[in-house]
């Protein structure tokens, strides 16, 4: 049996962070959806379908999966949707799935999973380079297939939703992925562990120094691995650290956090995701927030995501504002974006990729923007070779060198928010702290 993880329409709502990536790469819990995916569901080959321009970056990252083509199908498939979080809910699905070939589930109008014979799939995607799958693509074909219409299932359909799920599949990843939780790694004698330590799983070439408070009172925690923990600090479980990472001196990383690998953390952080590659080694605080990949926050950076109302957040999402429901929203912040020291994003702010903010952020930000506005200077557009040269001095801290698909994916995305950064006044020319 083969699986395919394909994106539809409402993967545009998850923008700046699916730029750069398919929606089935956003990190929740301990693993992306596609990691959860590969876990969960039995298969042989695996079958990507993504936005066109994302074809080349994912073939990058996954050399080992099919993207944007079936040529090579030789079986029955099993298709997701990149959106369906695989939690106890779908357990039931999947049983009806295997019993019912040629089936397509649908909620709220939108496919969540199907079952297709070999030559059924090869009818419905015959041709196709990539792009958004949705309803209408089976609809040619209904007269061969059943639709069945289900309800219950989890799917994030907005940015916060990764937030709030975020707390649930810590929870169920730790029993995914531990079948016996032990500690591997050196823990000094003088950490204080609180809570059942059945709670706690640390992998192998962990170091965590004395003065760490471990509290899995709250739900577990993963300490991947190559993770150096430093103390004093204190991380509140559900958490996962993700493997290379470094906790430094002063980190507070409360309850509800995934950080992914690589990441270098010494602030206050609580229900955040922090993707991978990322920095926020000094004093500030994030919160309720989305980090994307190869972001700097800088030194005394810090977010709201609290309205001094303690009213629903409002967030402008493509243009509208959007009543998130919530009391605690935080920033969605895009890869590569740097923040200046002291700097200050307000209540449910969208930062695009590419971005370098000063001073207070107090409204969304384009991608590819120096944006300073309190401080008295025009919103300039980040010059695209000034972005990469930035991109390769990142990468070359960490042993790295940016991939010419990685250099065409920033190019590609830089053209894409081109028009994003003229409906926000940004202009060309070159960025200084003089007022304009």
């Amino acid at each position: 049996m083969n699986l395919m993880l394909f994106e539809d329409e409402l993967s545009a709502n998850f923008k700046p962070l699916t730029y750069t990536r398919p929606v089935f790469e956003l990190r929740c819990g301990m693993l992306s959806f596609l990691d959860r995916a590969v876990r969960r569901i039995p298969h042989h080959r695996v079958f990507l379908y993504v936005r066109d321009y994302l074809g080349g970056i994912e073939a990058f990252r996954h050399g080992d999966m099919i993207v944007n083509s079936i040529d090579n199908l030789d079986d029955d498939l099993i298709l997701i949707n990149g959106r369906l979080v695989l939690d106890d809910k779908f357990s039931t699905l999947f049983e009806r799935l295997l019993e019912a070939k040629n089936t397509i589930f649908i909620q709220s109008n939108c496919v969540v999973a199907a079952f297709l014979s070999m030559e059924s799939a090869k009818n419905i995607l015959h041709g196709r380079a990539g792009g958004l799958i949705g309803i209408r693509d089976f609809l040619e074909f209904k007269d061969d297939l059943n639709i069945v219409e289900v309800n219950g299932l989890s799917l994030i359909c907005n940015l916060w939703d990764l937030i709030d799920f975020n707390h649930v599949l810590l929870k169920y990843d730790f029993n995914l992925i531990v079948e016996k939780p032990e500690i591997l790694g050196e823990i000094d004698s003088r950490v204080v562990i609180y809570g059942d330590i059945r709670n706690l799983h640390v992998e192998e070439n962990v170091t965590i120094e004395g003065n760490v408070n471990i509290d899995v009172r709250g739900g577990p925690i993963y300490i991947d691995r190559n993770v150096e923990v430093h103390g004093p600090s204190s991380i509140h479980g559900p958490c996962y650290i993700g493997r290379n990472t470094r906790i430094v001196s002063g980190a507070r990383i409360r309850s509800d956090c995934s950080i992914g690998e690589t990441c270098r953390i010494g602030s206050e952080i609580e229900s955040s995701i922090f993707h991978g590659f990322s920095n926020m080694y000094h004093a500030g605080f994030m919160g309720h927030s989305y980090i994307g990949e190869w972001v700097n926050i800088g030194a005394l950076t810090a977010n709201s995501d609290l309205k001094n109302t303690y009213g629903p957040v409002k967030m402008e999402i493509k243009g509208k504002e959007v009543n998130t429901g919530k009391i605690k929203v935080g920033c969605f912040i895009g890869d590569h974006v740097k923040t200046s020291i002291g700097c200050q994003i307000y209540t449910g702010k969208l930062i695009g990729v590419s971005s370098h903010l000063h001073g207070i952020v107090f409204e969304n930000v384009p991608s590819f923007t120096i944006y300073a506005k309190s401080l008295g200077i025009k919103p300039v557009e980040l010059n695209f070779d000034s972005a990469i040269r930035t991109m390769t001095r990142m990468y070359e801290r960490r042993g790295r060198k940016p991939s010419d698909v990685e250099v065409e994916l920033m190019r590609k995305i830089f053209e894409l928010t081109s028009e994003e950064r003229s409906e926000f006044g940004v202009k060309k020319g070159v960025f200084s702290f003089r007022k304009v």
